[in-house]
């Protein structure tokens, strides 16, 4: 294919004005865009001079078999992102001028933008939205083109919307700014147009325009190479493996509170998988070409395959959701709590949860597993070690421990083994040192002490134990009575205060509202919200009889609660 011949400038009018149906497949990403792209976008459509232009970027589409008469349908293969966000505007461009002015003065620009977002015959009835988003978007963006605004579920597309909406009150003082901010979008954005006969032609599209410096990620690059493959093979299926990929994605996708999910769970499927038996760790840069491209030569059944990264990553979404749900309503409660205290420690060791729970059902070996998993990573965290080896470890024990008679010996006899896992007096030595931040490692570490330790004190724990907060018995922040009520009278220098507030020692736990009021009082007045009658946690009382508050105190408690960590963590 010569690509040269397949480029076309356009208008971005032409785009929302031609009789085609826009469809971004299911298999594609979700819409995306933050804050950060709608106001490049914003300002660069408010920067375009008079008789000048701003160029979109490259579309690529695939087209399917043109018919004549009626209306073609074509798929969106990239610039799915830039089209919504446009769609989106234009629907904020309609409500503001509906809101804003009379009818009489609007009712031709609403009609031509009613025209930008949808198919109109010739008698002016709606055919269809112009732009049709996957499955997980359709219905929100639907809402939006219709005007339902109080029925978009999707954040995204909400958050566009309601950044346009503001800077459209802001920024456009009258009518003529509205429609020259139109009329810019249609006849001023410049975008070159390619379209494909096939997966085959598209992915050849992305491989040049990647390797000439277009930013793909290596999903997007394992999606196009995967439906080429296809293409090509007999045997495959070729919708099939698109409604696979996109059941994938959609699992993926709801993963929104996951930085590159689609990344990190190929990475951690492959280093899972019996089914591929890698035995390397697998990184980013390595993850399209060669792993991902190699098992997809390789296999004699890409349908099978999908088969399973489909139902991983399913599993994949209900680890780290913490829905697990096969199991007894209690069990799956004491799993979940779990889990969620793992992805607080590290997302690293899902590696190994993926294939557990891919290999047995069996509750109490599930629960030892991660246990093991957060022992471990708490001690190499507070001990300062590398995380280098970490998906080196994790992706050694998925492929072997269930090898193994006994899965928890294996990993036991495995970690201990070439120092991977810390000493009691390493760990011990370190925790007491330890500055601990205000954030949920920080809860889950004074949590399960006070769970471990105290038996289940506080019900804040017992029911959330991230809904806590963390209270400096020493304050945090200097204020007007630090000097006079606590660095003067249990004699703490400047530096010692800097030093020593973030120490465990200087550490508990209340509910918020005690937390609230004990603030930056005195130790006396501290204690008040320490005693039984005010809080749950047990670690809190011990603090109610303290005379003195200073430096020896906190590193005593320091290596007190050091002693106890080497208890709560341990294999």
């Amino acid at each position: 294919m010569q690509i040269a011949e397949q480029i076309r400038p356009k208008e971005i009018g032409d785009l929302f004005s031609q009789n085609e149906k826009l469809r971004i497949p299911s298999y594609q990403r979700r819409y995306s865009w933050e804050e950060e792209q709608f106001e490049d976008l914003w300002n660069d459509l408010n920067t375009i001079d008079s008789d000048g232009s701003h160029f979109f970027g490259t579309i690529v589409f695939m087209s399917g078999t043109h018919v004549a008469q009626g209306t073609n349908e074509i798929d969106v293969v990239d610039g799915q992102q830039r089209i919504t966000t446009i769609s989106i505007l234009l629907c904020a461009i309609r409500d503001h001028l509906q809101e804003n002015y009379s009818e009489d003065e609007v009712r031709q620009r609403v009609g031509t933008i009613e025209e930008n977002l949808w198919i109109v015959n010739r008698d002016g009835d709606k055919e269809g939205m112009r732009l049709t988003l996957g499955n997980l978007d359709h219905d929100s963006y639907e809402s939006l083109v219709n005007g339902y605004i109080d029925e978009i579920d999707n954040d995204k597309i909400e958050s566009a919307y309601e950044y346009f909406r503001g800077h459209l009150g802001e920024e456009c003082s009258d009518l003529e700014e509205v429609k020259g901010l139109h009329d810019r979008i249609l006849d001023q954005l410049i975008y070159v147009s390619i379209t494909a006969k096939g997966h085959s032609e598209a992915y050849q599209l992305f491989e040049t325009m990647n390797n000439r410096g277009l930013s793909l990620s290596p999903i997007d690059l394992m999606k196009n190479y995967l439906l080429m493959v296809a293409s090509k093979r007999e045997d495959a299926n070729e919708d099939r493996v698109e409604d696979l990929w996109g059941e994938i994605i959609k699992n993926i996708d709801s993963l929104s509170d996951l930085n590159n999910a689609g990344t990190t769970f190929f990475r951690q499927y492959f280093m899972s998988s019996r089914l591929l038996g890698i035995n390397q760790k697998i990184t980013k840069s390595k993850l399209y070409e060669p792993n991902f491209v190699d098992i997809i030569d390789e296999t004699d059944d890409i349908e099978s395959l999908l088969e399973d990264i489909r139902e991983k990553s399913n599993q994949f979404r209900k680890l780290l959701q913490q829905q697990i749900d096969q199991f007894s309503p209690s069990e799956n409660a004491e799993i979940n709590r779990l889990l969620r205290d793992a992805e607080i420690v590290s997302i690293t060791p899902f590696t190994l949860f993926l294939r557990a729970f891919s290999e047995s059902t069996d509750v109490d070996l599930l629960k030892e597993i991660i246990r093991k998993s957060n022992a471990l990573l708490i001690r190499r965290q507070i001990c300062d070690r590398n995380t280098g080896p970490h998906d080196t470890i994790f992706n050694h024990l998925a492929q072997n421990a269930f090898e193994s008679d006994d899965p928890l010996q294996y990993i036991d006899e495995y970690l201990k083994s070439e120092g991977r896992y810390p000493t009691d007096e390493q760990f011990t030595r370190y925790f007491a040192r330890e500055n601990f931040s205000r954030s949920d490692r920080t809860k889950y570490v004074l949590s399960k002490i006070e769970e471990d330790h105290h038996g289940h004190g506080g019900k804040e724990v017992v029911e959330s134990r991230y809904q806590v907060h963390i209270e400096h018995i020493l304050p945090e922040h200097p204020g007007k009575n630090l000097t006079k009520l606590w660095l003067e009278p249990f004699e703490i220098s400047d530096d010692e205060h800097d030093e020593f507030k973030k120490k465990i020692g200087n550490l508990t736990l209340l509910e918020e509202d005690p937390n609230i009021r004990a603030s930056n009082r005195s130790l006396e007045k501290k204690q008040e919200y320490y005693t039984e009658r005010k809080t749950d946690f047990k670690m809190t009382h011990e603090l109610q009889e303290r005379e003195q508050w200073g430096i020896t105190e906190i590193e005593e408690r320091s290596k007190s609660l050091a002693l106890v960590a080497t208890e709560v963590w341990k294999l």
